[in-house]
């Protein structure tokens, strides 16, 4: 007797702004569709509904109602950072599964929190969570990440993360809580370059020291928008992170130099785990050990819609989600590291120690 199909889950998307590529994104997806979204501001939902075809409702609270006829199994999220630990619980608490944009939360203690709410939710209802890295979801990530993962790339000696990006005014007067540590809750160093670092720790090993700086030169915000960092991994490669929201070009870039392989990523500022990437191996037989790996490489989604795909394949299967808690709170830790070291000068252990004087915020 053939299995019944299954009823597609779904999805609100709540904020409409990069909520907009998250509906995008939800098109492709199999199992899942966008069916609602929430949207406080009135211009916005209606263009919206217009947009998307789906209707448009003020309030979170809709979409978590068991009696709303706009009950989801799955939330969005794509709100201000200063929202997303209380809506994340509300939504575990609630029995529905959630996913939620960077950055997670504003606290390494705040991930502890979710941790323990996720464990209750597992307990009670089973809904589970997914913190957003899309990065990671591109071919020449792929290709990078399957080539370490089948140990022909050798020992890393050195990498590096350029998150070479421009925002003026106009950036921030769309959006007042931006810039503000009470709205956004940080800069360059968490709002803009989270994504470029997370790859490159992702590759390279996570690290275990960090000394960095940061400044606020480029526009008239609480904020930083430009910052930079060294930081060595527990094999002691050497790590450099470099930020700025002044280039006159907009541009990402990350180099991994292994001992057989040296990886660039490509320039595009917000899809660097696209191809094409430049592999330059030390000798042929490397990169024909390569090859063969490619071959058996799985072509997937990109950005979003590959990331939502592994979600929803997960709930399917109960394994585990494409990037989890644990990845958020690593890039946070480095998050908090970078902040603590810029203010006080001070060499950074990571991850932080439970008794670390930022680990319940890193605002100043």
């Amino acid at each position: 007797m053939s299995e019944a199909p299954r009823r597609e889950l779904k999805v609100g998307v709540v904020g409409m702004g990069i909520g907009q590529s998250h509906l995008l994104s939800w098109l492709e997806v199999g199992g899942a569709s966008a069916t609602v979204f929430a949207e406080l501001d009135d211009a916005k939902r209606a263009k919206g509904t217009a947009d998307w075809g789906i209707p448009g409702v003020v309030s979170l609270d809709d979409l978590l109602d068991p009696d709303s006829a706009h009950r989801v199994d799955v939330v969005d999220l794509c709100t201000p950072p200063s929202m997303h630990e209380d809506q994340v619980v509300r939504c575990l608490d609630a029995g529905v599964h959630v996913i939620c944009e960077k950055p997670l939360v504003d606290s390494v203690a705040a991930c502890d929190r979710l941790a323990a709410a996720a464990e209750r939710a597992a307990t009670v209802s089973g809904a589970r969570f997914m913190p957003i890295f899309q990065y990671r979801f591109g071919d020449g990530a792929a290709r990078a990440r399957a080539l370490i993962d089948a140990g022909i790339t050798g020992r890393l000696f050195t990498a590096s993360a350029s998150t070479w990006w421009r925002r003026g005014k106009g950036y921030y007067a769309e959006a007042p809580w931006r810039g503000t540590w009470a709205g956004e809750r940080g800069g360059c160093v968490l709002s803009h370059a989270i994504h470029n670092h997370d790859m490159l720790t992702w590759m390279a090993g996570p690290l275990v020291e960090l000394r960095a700086m940061a400044a606020t030169r480029v526009n008239d915000v609480q904020t930083e928008d430009c910052a930079v960092a060294i930081g060595r991994t527990a094999d002691g490669a050497l790590l450099t992170m470099n930020v700025t929201l002044g280039a006159a070009g907009e541009s990402s870039q990350l180099v991994w130099h292994f001992d057989n392989v040296t990886i660039t990523s490509s320039h595009e500022a917000y899809d660097p785990g696209a191809g094409p990437w430049n592999f330059e191996f030390r000798r042929s037989a490397f990169a024909e050990e390569a090859e063969q790996v490619w071959a058996d490489l799985p072509v997937s989604a990109t950005q979003y819609t590959g990331q939502f795909q592994g979600f929803v394949d997960a709930l399917v299967s109960g394994g585990e989600f494409p990037v989890t808690l644990a990845d958020a709170q690593a890039s946070l830790e480095l998050v908090t590291a970078w902040y603590h070291s810029a203010r006080t000068g001070s060499v950074e252990a990571l991850p932080l120690a439970a008794d670390h004087p930022a680990r319940s915020s890193w605002q100043p």
